[in-house]
Order: structure tokens, then C-alpha cells, then sequence
């Protein structure tokens, strides 16, 4: 089981020895991540929103992921909409039994810990008298999560779940501080590891502007890969009460154990199975996709026809970002990581393409380092772009790129992106308006 748990985490480690020196075993990084405990707690009033309950499934599913204990500190109400990977049933019922076929040997817990946990997190004004090395509340509206320390947030009920996802995934990344610093002793360098790793006690962070409308008919779209950026678009649009959405997944991989640390959908029952074949045998709502399991090339792109006006790129191989640009679709939007940051862009006919912001391949075909948070971040982006576009509201082309490392979530870099002469796509309609 502990060696099916290391693989499993290999990218999470990889990442962490960023920060570490080389002597610091492996299984006192498993140690760090499995030893972390935390308490999840919401009473029935602040969990009877889609919203609160898309936070509360977020923020454990990404703990989960990342080998933390979870202790379940709420009421098993209903679920009140889709919640992908879970079934339909009780919230905590739901996550205990999807918490079973995720990393080997990690599962939620239901009852309170009898120790001290390392961190606390109350949803909306919920209360409680554990015993917490930490107390951080979070709360959120349509487009925007809060996050607070010792200090209750009334939960704004609304059944649109951006903001709720969030908030979700902004405690997530507290979690695995909580981790990093019981590692402190083995820091390369201890000025950086804490300032990378100090703790967020207040932030509002916005996604779109509140006056954003929310839709619900997505439309055609076409998703090229797989990978864990596409489960995470994924995963918040299937979470849209009403939605209906269809689509292809552009992929030739096979699931992986190490993809679990990363992956928003994926089950550990679903390893070994086409990742395209995986996603669209899950019930997603109102989003119907179909697998096309094949690798987007120049030679597969003849057989995989005409794109949806829509197209979300989750790959990690620049140049198949060109290719697709190439093919000239309406609109492109792109999600991707590296190390700690998470990063989004779109692309509209007339503004700069994909290949004007990445110009120059950059190839590694090394294990990529990666944590589910970092991955899930990326993904929110772009779904956030893409719903933007859906709903008639596109992303200003002064924000076209937005560069995040939830590390330091209160930073985010959003940019225009500049025509270059040195883009490879060489695709002028993509530039004229």
C-alpha cells in the first residue's frame, strides 16, 4: 500500500523537492502530506447551497488528492445538484464512498480527530470547538471566494458555483502549507520557503466581476487532451445547475496511478482505461462528451474534422498548442503549469494567438512536477474564460493571460498578450480583426 501511495504522489513529490535539499527522504515527504490533518466543518444552514456544497466537495477532493487526512465535520444533507466524481446522495456519505477509490490508502474520516488537527476550515458562520493549530473561514459569492482568518464569514446562498469552487480550492492550497512546514528543517533556502509558504490569513479573490452573467447552454466544444487541466474545466462545468453542453476529448493516453494526485475526475478503478473512454463514461450532468482517442497531430487532424467554434487545450506540448491554432478555431483557449504556477489564456480571431505567447517550444520530456492544486487552478482559469465567452461577456483583451501561483493567491498577473513576429503559427487571419 505505501509503495502504491508513493507512486501515486510521485509528481506531488517531485514538486515539493523543489524547495527541499537532497537528503530529505521520500517517506518523510509521504509523512508530511499523509500526517496532515484537517477538519472540514459546516453545519446544515451554511451547507444548504450548490455553491457552499461545490466548496466543501472542492476543498476535500484536493486534500484528498494531495494524501491529507480529512475529517468530514458536517451533516449528511442532500446534495442539491450534480457533483462529479460523486454519486447523487448524501454530501458526506457521497465523498466517503468516492474517498475509497482515490490514492491507495487514504480515505475521509467522519468523526471529529481526538487530537489537534492542523487546520481548521469553517464554511460560512458554522462554529465549533475543536481543538485547531488553525482556524481559517471561507465564504464566497457567484464569482468570487473570501477567505478569513479566525474570523466567520456569512455564506452567501447561490446555486451559481464558481465562487463556491474557489474557496474550495483556496483552502486546498492552506492545506498543503500546513504540510511544507513540517519540512522546514530540510528548506534549500529558508528565506524563499517562507515566503513561498506563508500562510494566506485574508483574501478576496475574484474570478470575473460580480455583474458577470452565468450561463447555462454552452454549446459545442472540443477539448484536446485529456489531462488533468480538461478534468478540471470539467469538473466546474458539470457543477452548473441546468447546464448543457456537448463535446469531444481529443486523447491517445491511458490512465495512470500517477495521475490521481491531479486529476479532478479520475478514480483510482478508472487506471488503465483510455482517459478520453474514462471522462465521457461520467456522469456529468447536463455535459455530454464523447472520446476521440486519438493524439492531435497534422495527421489525425483530417480525421478528426471541423472544431466546435470552441476549443480548450489542456496540453503540455507547445507545439500541439500551434497545431491547433492553426486549424484557425473561433475561439482557443489554453490552460497549463509549471511547477507552482497555473496559467490561462484565450484567444479570439483578431487578437494575439497561441503561438504569439508561446513562441519557442519548450521540450521536457521528464516527469512533470505538479500538485492538485496547481493543476485544479489552471483548469478554473480557463473554465473562467470559457463561460465568459459562453455568456456573451468576453475576458477584456487586457487580461487575455492570467498567471497565478495559488501559493500567493493574492498576486495574480493578468496581461494582454502582444502579436509577435516570432510566432510560429504563422496564421495572419488569427491576427486581424
Amino acid at each position: 500500500m505505501i509503495a502504491a501511495l508513493r507512486e501515486a504522489l510521485d509528481r506531488t513529490l517531485l514538486l515539493m523537492r523543489d524547495e527541499l535539499t537532497e537528503d530529505v527522504p521520500d517517506e518523510t515527504l509521504l509523512t508530511a502530506l499523509t500526517g496532515t490533518e484537517i477538519a472540514l466543518v459546516a453545519d446544515g444552514r451554511n451547507l444548504a447551497s450548490h455553491s457552499a456544497q461545490s466548496a466543501f466537495i472542492t476543498a476535500a477532493l484536493l486534500m484528498a488528492r494531495s494524501g491529507h487526512k480529512v475529517h468530514l465535520v458536517a451533516p449528511d444533507v442532500p446534495l442539491v445538484g450534480p457533483q462529479p466524481p460523486l454519486k447523487r446522495g448524501g454530501i458526506v456519505s457521497s465523498l466517503v464512498d468516492v474517498g475509497r477509490d482515490l490514492l491507495p490508502g487514504i480515505s475521509f474520516r467522519v468523526r471529529p480527530s481526538e487530537g489537534e488537527v492542523d487546520l481548521q476550515v469553517d464554511f460560512g458562520s458554522t462554529t465549533s470547538k475543536l481543538h485547531a493549530k488553525r482556524v481559517i473561514s471561507v465564504s464566497a459569492r457567484p464569482w468570487s471566494a473570501s477567505l478569513r482568518s479566525s474570523v466567520p464569514i456569512p455564506w452567501t446562498n447561490t446555486d451559481w458555483p464558481l465562487g463556491g469552487i474557489a474557496s474550495g480550492a483556496l483552502v486546498a492550497v492552506e492545506a498543503f502549507k500546513a504540510a511544507m512546514w513540517k519540512l522546514y528543517g530540510y528548506a534549500k533556502n529558508a528565506r524563499s520557503f517562507a515566503d513561498r509558504f506563508a500562510l494566506t490569513d485574508t483574501l478576496d479573490f475574484e474570478l470575473a466581476p460580480p455583474t458577470t452573467p452565468q450561463p447555462d447552454n454552452l454549446g459545442p466544444l472540443d477539448f484536446i487532451s485529456g489531462g488533468a487541466i480538461t478534468n478540471a474545466v470539467l469538473y466546474v462545468i458539470a457543477r452548473i445547475l441546468g447546464v448543457s453542453a456537448t463535446g469531444r476529448i481529443v486523447e491517445n493516453d491511458i490512465g495512470e496511478l500517477t495521475n490521481l494526485n491531479r486529476y479532478a475526475l479520475l478514480l483510482r478503478s478508472m487506471v488503465g482505461v483510455s482517459k478520453a473512454h474514462a471522462l465521457a463514461s461520467i456522469d456529468l450532468g447536463g455535459v455530454r462528451v464523447e472520446s476521440v482517442p486519438v493524439r492531435y497531430d497534422r495527421q489525425t487532424a483530417q480525421k478528426i474534422g471541423r472544431f466546435a467554434p470552441r476549443v480548450l487545450v489542456g496540453v503540455d506540448d507547445i507545439p500541439t498548442r500551434w497545431e491547433v491554432q492553426r486549424a484557425n478555431p473561433c475561439w482557443l483557449g489554453v490552460g497549463a503549469t509549471s511547477h507552482w504556477s497555473s496559467m490561462a489564456s484565450f484567444h479570439a480571431r483578431g487578437a494575439a494567438c497561441a503561438g504569439c505567447l508561446h513562441p519557442i517550444d519548450d521540450p521536457d520530456n521528464r516527469p512533470i512536477p505538479t500538485v492538485a492544486f496547481v493543476s485544479f487552478w489552471a483548469g478554473l482559469l480557463l473554465a473562467t474564460y470559457f463561460l465568459r465567452e459562453a455568456c456573451g461577456k468576453p475576458s477584456p483583451v487586457s487580461q487575455q493571460s492570467t498567471y497565478l501561483t495559488p501559493l500567493r493567491p493574492e498576486l495574480p498577473w493578468r496581461t494582454p498578450v502582444a502579436v509577435s513576429e516570432r510566432c510560429p503559427v504563422g496564421h495572419k487571419e488569427s491576427h486581424i480583426v
